[in-house]
């Protein structure tokens, strides 16, 4: 009866030990987003380490490695450059386009389509329960565009933003999903 009794308690020691540092690798991958700022370098590498030897995520069916963009990059062109005349409104239209960097370090390219007068800003913050990679702000004649990429319950988004002059209404537009 004592060998099964040993058996038992060399088999929850094991468990423990596998559950505990699987919890703390978690906590560390899932917290430390900007690894040289949030985490030092050593606690950040034993985290990944944890976490990638245990299997992974903490629980596999809510698995929030789905989306693994990094970074993304605008990419803002203007859309005909033959032409030179200011009094032509589209002398003003750009291309706009998103380099999309995931986790394995591919870089793909998304065309979103045209607006007029752009800015881009880049990011990695935490804005209205998404976590923002940048907006690109596009405003012409009382008529406004915005292109938003953020991570939001789990799944990747490059959404559009059009403004109505007549109403002020917007129109959404989903371009990208992943």
């Amino acid at each position: 009866m004592s060998q099964y009794l040993k058996v038992i308690a060399v088999i929850v020691i094991v468990v423990g030990c596998y559950l505990g540092i699987r919890y703390v690798g978690s906590v560390i991958h899932y917290n430390a987003v900007q690894p040289a700022e949030d985490a030092p370098p050593p606690i950040r590498l034993v985290g990944d380490l944890g976490f990638y030897l245990t299997g992974g995520s903490l629980l596999p069916l809510w698995n929030h490695d789905a989306t693994t963009v990094m970074k993304v990059t605008w990419n803002i062109e203007k859309a005909n450059p033959a032409l030179t005349s200011a009094d032509d409104f589209h002398f003003y239209e750009q291309k706009i386009a998103a380099d999309v960097t995931t986790l394995d370090g591919k870089t793909k390219r998304y065309d979103l389509g045209t607006a007029m007068v752009c800015t881009s800003k880049e990011m990695n913050e935490i804005e209205g329960h998404k976590i923002m990679f940048g907006k690109v702000d596009c405003y012409y004649a009382l008529t406004g565009t915005q292109f938003a990429a953020f991570i939001q319950k789990g799944g990747f988004r490059i959404e559009r933003y059009d403004e109505s002059a007549k109403d002020g209404s917007i129109k959404t537009s989903v371009l990208v999903e992943i």
